[in-house]
């Protein structure tokens, strides 16, 4: 086989130009494929679970707030949190408040909202009471975020 140089260096340099593309185009497909594999979003009856759960762990958070435990509240902080405020300073802080939720607001379920893989939003309207004038009521709209 008699190939010139020239021939020879143009033959190997469209080579690799198509194996890079080659290489290219495999590499973006599987970027683009894995991502949509691994953040699938959750079926209908698994969305049901979270919500399920997510109100039971809602509503235990409601239940200590309102008994005033909290030391027992302050374990749902994030750790963020915890690290910046002693346990001590947080139930301080929060016998310090004029308020204290009674309980959801009558007839209004809490709403439940799931983002992404480990966030959950629960939206609620929050019946408070005043603590030392106890006919002193109002209700207050909510948000929470749940990891």
């Amino acid at each position: 086989m008699n190939y010139k140089s020239g021939n020879l260096n143009e033959l190997i340099f469209s080579k690799n130009k198509l194996f890079s593309r080659l290489f290219l185009f495999c590499a973006l497909s599987f970027f683009i494929a894995v991502p949509g594999a691994i953040a699938r979003q959750p079926t209908p009856f698994e969305l049901e679970a979270i919500r399920k759960e997510t109100r039971v762990v809602f509503l235990n958070f409601l239940q200590l707030w309102q008994e005033e435990r909290y030391f027992e509240l302050y374990k749902y902080g994030k750790k963020h949190s915890t690290d910046q405020i002693s346990i001590e300073e947080f139930a301080t802080r929060m016998v310090e408040l004029d308020w204290v939720p009674v309980g959801l607001k009558t007839g209004k379920e809490p709403e439940i909202s799931y983002r992404y893989l480990t966030l959950l939003y629960v939206n609620a309207a929050i019946v408070f009471r005043h603590k030392s004038i106890f006919d002193l009521q109002f209700t207050k709209q909510q948000s929470f975020l749940l990891l």
